[in-house]
């Protein structure tokens, strides 16, 4: 009886041990926006403070305003470097319904041009 036992309490401590660790797993996945929806493409234009990005799914339109954050490179770009082409990902608060801009990280533009060998 006491070696059913010691069976039965290993077996409890490995399930005990999955389930924690799809636990975590869930719970890292929940925590991975950090709180923001991920509005990620390219710039189709900048019209009197709002964003239009093409994304997979169609154009999103977002408000930019003086405390959105726009970086490249994390360095602290401008407006103006948002051209049409340009690849962004932009950080708007989950349920926001101005859908104002926290942050906009700038890409490059297009593709990098290939080297042709000589």
């Amino acid at each position: 009886m006491n070696h059913k036992n010691t069976i039965i309490t290993r077996f409890d401590r490995q399930v005990g041990l999955w389930l924690s660790l799809i636990l975590l797993v869930i719970a890292a996945q929940l925590s991975a926006h950090g709180g923001f929806e991920h509005v990620m493409g390219t710039v189709v234009k900048v019209e009197k403070g709002v964003l239009t990005v093409k994304t997979a799914k169609g154009n999103v339109d977002v408000r930019l305003n003086d405390k959105t954050e726009i970086t490249r490179n994390d360095q602290k770009a401008q407006i103006a470097d948002l051209k049409p082409g340009t690849r962004v990902v932009v950080d708007v608060p989950e349920g926001s319904k101005d859908r104002v801009a926290h942050s906009v990280k700038v890409g490059v533009t297009g593709a990098a041009p290939h080297a042709t060998p000589k």
